[in-house]
């Protein structure tokens, strides 16, 4: 409520907010996302402020928008921080209402890496992934937002690669935009979802993130 009604005020006098609540806020407080007009140019996006009134905004346009896709049975598994399990079901739920040929399932994944109260899905690590994951039935590809690696890169917080989850569960790992709803939706499809672009972070990034190489 104080960071709302300061940035009323600002609004008010400056013709912007200045300050927003971060999505995580209204999810512990189990309180209604703000429409993503309340973000304006979404200024805060990288640390996540918005990401998901975004992500929603386009999911469900894009699924307005989606045709008809071959109708061949499809199943996948979501795997997303325990936050926005909630939303993130939603979405698929309602994929699979206006394409019953797709199945699938959202897994939320707890955080024993940081801990348990970390609850986003951008810190979830690849080892979680594989622990929680392993022997469960996942469909055909297990879809991932982009946010859980490191900018750059095909690797997890915890130096995990792509590579290697997909071989230790046995399925596609397809990384989707995190806050793309265009992409998530045709990711659910079986549509081809471009990848991020993947370059090696600056030299002493590099470095910082792999001592004696």
């Amino acid at each position: 409520d104080l960071i709302e009604s300061f940035g009323e005020k600002c609004l008010q006098k400056y013709g912007t907010r200045v300050a927003y609540p971060g999505d995580e806020f209204y999810l512990k407080a189990e309180r209604p996302l703000p429409p993503a007009g309340f973000y304006e140019d979404f200024s805060m996006l990288e640390n996540g402020v918005g990401l998901l009134p975004l992500l929603m905004d386009e999911f469900y346009s894009a699924l307005e928008e989606a045709g008809e896709t071959g109708g061949r049975k499809r199943e996948i598994t979501i795997a997303t921080g325990m936050a926005p399990r909630e939303y993130i079901r939603g979405f698929l739920d309602d994929a699979i209402k206006k394409f019953p040929h797709i199945s699938g399932r959202v897994t939320p994944i707890v955080n024993r890496f940081f801990g348990e109260t970390i609850t986003v899905s951008g810190l979830i690590t690849g080892r979680d992934l594989m622990e929680q994951l392993r022997g469960r039935a996942l469909g055909e590809r297990l879809l991932i937002p982009a946010n859980m690696l490191r900018t750059g890169e095909r690797v997890f917080l915890d130096d995990v690669t792509v590579a290697q989850l997909e071989q230790a569960l046995g399925v596609p790992v397809i990384p989707v935009p995190a806050e793309s709803g265009f992409d998530l939706v045709d990711a659910i499809l079986g549509l081809e979802v471009e990848a991020p672009a993947y370059a090696l972070p600056p030299e002493d990034e590099y470095y910082r993130y792999n001592p004696g190489t």
